[in-house]
C-alpha cells in the first residue's frame, strides 16, 4: 500500500487551483483519481467542487500546494458571466482566473456508448442528463441555437434521439477545448486513449503541465486512499477506484452501437474528431497512437 502522504505547505503560500474539464464519460473521473495521489495535489470531484466554487460551503484547505476542481458540467462556460447547468442548483459568478486546465477528450463513439450504458436508477445516464441540459440551452441560449443549427436540425430527425443527443453533447463540451486554445488560456489536452495505454509518458506531461515533479503514485492510484467515495467504495460514473488504470473501455463502442447509430455519431461529430487527431502528436492520427480502432 502507498503509505500516507506526507505533505508539507509553505508558509504563506495559497494553493493554487487548477481545472479538469471534458464532456463526461471521457475520463476526467480517472485523472482525478490519479492526480489525488500525488503528495503536492488535492483534487475536489463534483459531490464538492460545484458547491465549493459557488461558495455555498467552506472547505478547509489542507497543506498541498494544488487545488484541483473536476467540473465537467462547466466544461463549456468559462467566459461566460454566469456558469449554470440544469439540474444544479442555482447559478455561479465567473470564479476563471487564467488557472491551468486539463482536457479530458475521448473517441466520440466510446463516449456516446458509455453515456447510453451508465445507468442512472432505472434509466440510463444519457436519458437522465443530456436531454435536460440540452433543451435548457436551447431554451435558453440563441448563441448555442444558432452555432449548433445544423446539428440540432439533425437531432431532431434521425432515428435514434439518444444517440444524436448525446454526440451534440459531446461535440459542443469538446469544441470548448479549441475556443480555450485560441483565447491563449493554458489548456493541456489530454486523450483518454493515449493515458490508458501509455499512462507514463501522459502523466508526465501533466506534471510538466501543473509545475510539479511526477510521483510513481500516479501509475498506482489504485493503492492510496481516495475522497468523496460512495458507500459502495465507487465513486462519480460508478467509476471504481480499486481498478488500476486499464485500456478495457477502449473501442467498446463495437459492442453497443449499430452501423446506422455510427454514421449518425460521425455525421453529427462533422470535423472535431479530425481536428483531435492532430492533438496527439506531428500530425499523426490519435487513432495510430492510441490504439483506437
Amino acid at each position: 500500500m502507498i503509505d500516507e502522504l506526507n505533505r508539507e505547505r509553505v508558509p504563506g503560500v495559497k494553493p493554487e487551483r487548477f481545472f479538469i474539464l471534458g464532456c463526461q464519460r471521457s475520463g476526467t473521473t480517472l485523472v482525478r483519481l490519479i492526480l489525488e495521489t500525488h503528495p503536492d495535489v488535492l483534487c475536489y470531484d463534483e459531490l464538492k467542487a460545484y458547491a465549493i466554487l459557488q461558495q455555498a460551503v467552506f472547505e478547509p484547505l489542507p497543506p498541498v500546494r494544488l487545488v484541483g476542481f473536476k467540473i465537467p458540467r462547466w466544461t463549456e462556460q468559462l467566459t461566460a458571466p454566469l456558469l449554470l447547468d440544469e439540474g444544479l442548483e442555482g447559478a455561479c459568478e465567473n470564479f476563471y482566473r487564467g488557472e491551468k486546465i486539463l482536457f479530458l477528450y475521448r473517441d466520440v463513439r466510446d463516449t456516446v456508448a458509455s453515456m447510453l450504458n451508465l445507468r442512472v436508477g432505472e434509466v440510463s445516464w444519457c436519458e437522465m442528463w443530456p436531454e435536460r441540459i440540452v433543451a435548457a440551452k436551447l431554451a435558453c441560449d440563441a448563441t448555442f441555437r444558432s452555432r449548433y443549427a445544423a446539428e440540432i436540425g439533425i437531432v431532431e430527425s434521425c432515428h435514434n434521439r439518444l444517440v444524436g443527443v448525446a454526440t451534440l453533447y459531446w461535440k459542443y463540451k469538446t469544441d470548448a477545448f479549441f475556443t480555450y486554445r485560441e483565447m491563449g488560456f493554458p489548456v493541456l489536452d489530454i486523450c483518454y486513449e493515449r493515458l490508458v495505454n501509455r499512462p507514463r509518458p501522459v502523466l508526465e506531461a501533466v506534471c510538466n503541465h501543473l509545475g510539479i515533479v511526477f510521483h510513481d503514485n500516479l501509475l498506482r492510484h489504485r493503492e492510496g486512499a481516495h475522497s468523496e467515495l460512495f458507500e459502495d467504495g465507487t465513486t462519480v460514473g460508478n467509476t471504481d477506484p480499486r481498478k488500476p488504470i486499464h485500456r478495457d473501455s477502449v473501442a467498446r463502442w463495437k459492442l453497443f452501437l449499430s452501423d446506422e447509430d455510427v454514421r449518425l455519431v460521425e455525421r453529427m461529430a462533422g470535423d472535431t474528431p479530425a481536428r483531435l487527431a492532430t492533438l496527439c502528436g506531428s500530425g499523426t492520427p490519435c487513432s495510430d497512437l492510441c490504439g483506437q480502432g
